[in-house]
């Protein structure tokens, strides 16, 4: 089956799940009004998510590729210094943001195209308050903002609890654990956050980096069943990449890597789960470079995921539909196969030299055929 029929397949029967689980956990706090306002809020995301995929098979029909997501990286300022933070090894320098305007045009034009996830991250997005606003704007699509939480104030709790902006809170398991990467108080304070959003009836949800470290923690009954009680409606699980030399070492073992894969994992706790990069197997290779999600950097580069930044097309100077078919980005999804997971996480960075040569012979088969 093709992969963009699966990806919205999973899609479709992940907002179908979070709208009986999110009922299912009203229920249990005993607020019966709650759980059918949030079954009717993600009954209507079900719906976008399917309108979007329809737009996708549509554009797949024309031979253009659509994501189901755009992870928007806008901003590499932080007002933190976390231990091993890849987004600072991968994009060490400075660069020009692109302004609030451009990047709600793309955020436009992404859910024109078919888009229906759109993901911001940093560095910290919470720096770029205005341009959160805006994207809390644009009709139907989902916002998850990765953030660390300690910029969180009033207004921010305020734009969470419209339910069009969704924090998902980066820790790294315990507090222990949280305050040797983050620092101390860091997750105190997302707790804190937490319980006001729960408060609130809010949707909020949690993420964290999956260490050989800090996996057996984090994937036990103890730590699933306080993410429950806390009242998070979703936990990211994001395997270690070693882009750093050296942190090999953090890895997943085989054994941590079988336990995050097992079938019905999570299915006995009342929140989603997210596991990145996921089963790319059943997608017949990686879903980078458009075939399931896509990455924009701060300065516009079009990268085929985060954590592999290489990029030949740039949205500051061009559409977004023009940029996924670019040379390198089509080569990628043509040779998608050969990008089967291996061990670290990302394929695409495990095999960096390789994107770096069909890159290249993208390339010259693109000067090839420009007449003279």
């Amino acid at each position: 089956m093709d992969a963009g029929i699966i990806f919205s397949e999973r899609n479709r029967e992940f907002f179908n799940r979070a709208a009986r689980v999110a009922f299912g956990a009203a229920l249990a706090s005993g607020n019966p009004a709650a759980g059918i306002a949030a079954a009717a809020r993600y009954a209507a995301l079900a719906k976008f998510q399917g309108d979007q995929a329809r737009k996708r098979s549509a554009a797949a029909l024309r031979g253009r590729t659509v994501p189901g997501i755009l992870i928007a990286s806008v901003t590499r300022r932080c007002n933190l210094n976390c231990a091993g933070c890849y987004s600072k090894t991968l994009r060490p320098d400075a660069s020009g943001e692109l302004s609030d305007e451009r990047f709600l045009e793309l955020f436009r034009e992404a859910a024109d195209l078919g888009v229906g996830t759109l993901m911001i991250a940093g560095g910290e997005p919470l720096m770029r308050r205005s341009l959160l606003e805006g994207a809390a704007r644009i009709p139907g699509i989902v916002v998850p903002v990765f953030t660390n939480g300690s910029l969180v104030d009033a207004p921010y709790l305020d734009l969470f609890s419209s339910g069009r902006v969704v924090p998902i809170f980066s820790v790294e398991g315990d507090a222990a654990f949280t305050a040797g990467r983050r620092g101390d108080g860091i997750h105190e304070n997302v707790l804190r956050h937490a319980a006001e959003l729960k408060k609130r009836g809010a949707v909020f949800g949690f993420s964290v980096t999956l260490t050989s470290g800090n996996a057996d923690s984090v994937l036990s009954d103890r730590f699933l069943r306080e993410v429950e009680k806390i009242g998070a409606s979703v936990l990211f699980l994001i395997e270690f990449v070693p882009v750093e030399s050296g942190s090999e070492g953090l890895v997943l073992t085989d054994a941590q890597k079988a336990d995050l894969s097992r079938p019905k994992r999570f299915d006995s706790y009342r929140f989603m789960t997210v596991s990145l990069p996921g089963d790319e197997e059943a997608f017949g290779g990686c879903l980078a470079a458009g075939r399931g999600f896509i990455h924009l950097s701060d300065d516009g580069s079009l990268e085929a995921c985060p954590f592999a930044p290489f990029s030949d097309a740039n949205a500051a100077r061009t559409s977004l539909a023009e940029a996924l078919e670019s040379p390198l980005m089509k080569a990628i999804r043509e040779r998608h196969g050969e990008l089967t997971e291996t061990k670290g996480g990302c394929a695409l960075w495990n095999k960096r030299g390789w994107v770096a040569s069909i890159g290249a012979c993208a390339a010259r088969q693109t000067e090839a055929s420009v007449p003279a």
